[in-house]
């Protein structure tokens, strides 16, 4: 009787132990199987691991890939029973494994790291035990995003997510970023100059590149009054974009304009101002490649089948066609004529290629309105009337003066 409460107690003694160990350093031995079976994932945590995979575009590399903390490894020890449990790297670069030590592999790639580890477990704990090491989960860290984004500061990231990915964490680019102009200050104290357009254009992994801990991606802001340009009409992404030198009409449709359901690019209408001047632009599909844009322009996509109407009117753009509407039916629609524009001075750009100047035309699907500049606002400007008169009879006065 004596011998069996003994045993009670040392059993008791024994389970108390191991779970304030197991409560320290989790599961020491959270699944254990037969030397001739592969592995098998029981534990609810290992599931977790497993279920919580980040994507990845290719194997990691385990001579390039540096481990750091939050890395996860899984350590499987071999002694006629099979040992396999996870281990987390902790902040200062160290993994605890659980009867042997710890060892320090901060900054050390997959494979070096591995050789290290198998040699600290043979060499002070299991010298006739067979290791293997394996990453399970990648780490995630904070990285700082500056300049022309809309939410710059820190990000979480892993370390194989790409540019494309952090600048949707924070919330896209600034309108008045220059995004191929990026500026990439590296740890290691080499500074990389990234233009994205690259990567948007022609998918070129080198400007879309991956990141480490204390990197800082720095996006700069360009001025108003260089390479801004405005999109309308019939796209999904309508509002101002930052353009790189001499890129052309064909290279921006490519890279930012999202094209709507009824987009029509038979014909594309860029407004220009030359010499405070604005003169509106026919640009067709063969010369999308050809024409350079320049800053101040506007883009206008129109509507299939629809309207366009463009100019000197309030609210430029894409109109759906009605009919039985004429010139002044949309002129209406789009705000009414400007203060600069006439009602006399209005061309209609048909489908066909031909133009008409006919106000009391039954439009069809297609047709563009361009309301130009008014004769006396092409002559004075912006000055006003009033203005215009007291000019003329201030002239008038000086000739009189002269006579006498």
């Amino acid at each position: 009787m004596k011998n069996n409460s003994l045993l009670i107690l040392i059993i008791f003694i024994m389970g108390f132990a191991r779970a304030q160990l197991d409560g320290a350093f989790g599961d020491l031995n959270p699944f254990i199987v037969d030397k001739d079976e592969v592995d098998i994932v029981k534990d609810s945590h290992e599931r977790k691991i497993l279920d919580n995979v980040v994507p990845l575009e290719n194997a990691i590399d385990a001579a390039k890939y540096e481990l750091g903390p939050g890395d996860e490894l899984g350590v499987n020890i071999i002694m006629g029973k099979n040992f396999t449990f996870p281990i987390k790297i902790t902040p200062t670069g160290d993994i605890f494994i659980p009867s042997v030590g710890s060892v320090n592999i901060l900054g050390y790639t997959l494979n070096a790291a591995k050789e290290k580890i198998i040699n600290f477990i043979i060499k002070d704990a299991y010298p006739n035990a067979k290791v293997s090491i394996t990453l399970l989960k990648l780490r995630t860290f904070k990285i700082q995003v500056i300049g022309g984004v809309n939410k710059p500061g820190f990000v979480e990231i892993s370390a194989v997510d790409r540019l494309d990915e952090i600048i949707e964490k924070v919330e896209g680019f600034h309108y008045l970023a220059k995004e191929y102009d990026i500026l990439i200050a590296r740890k290691s104290g080499i500074n990389e100059n990234i233009n994205f357009f690259n990567f948007l254009l022609y998918g070129d992994l080198e400007h879309n590149p991956m990141f480490k801990e204390n990197d800082i991606i720095s996006i700069p802001f360009e001025k108003l009054s260089a390479n801004l340009i405005s999109i309308r009409g019939q796209v999904e992404n309508i509002g101002y974009d930052i353009i790189e030198p001499n890129e052309s009409l064909f290279q921006l449709l490519k890279r930012r304009i999202d094209l709507g359901d009824y987009s029509d690019l038979n014909s594309i209408i860029v407004t220009r101002n030359v010499k405070n001047i604005e003169n509106i632009i026919e640009i067709f599909p063969s010369q999308f490649e050809d024409f350079t844009l320049l800053n101040g322009d506007i883009i206008d996509i129109s509507r299939q089948n629809g309207i366009m109407v463009n100019g000197f009117v309030q609210k430029p753009g894409a109109y759906d066609f009605v009919s039985g509407f004429t010139v002044y039916n949309y002129v209406s629609m789009a705000g009414g004529i400007s203060d600069q524009g006439s009602l006399k001075n209005i061309l209609i750009r048909h489908n066909d290629g031909t133009t008409s100047k006919n106000l009391d035309l039954l439009l069809k699907r297609g047709d563009v309105i361009i309301v130009k500049r008014s004769v006396i606002n092409a002559i004075a400007g912006n000055a006003s009337v009033l203005q215009i008169i007291a000019s003329v009879f201030s002239i008038y006065l000086t000739y009189l003066a002269t006579q006498n």
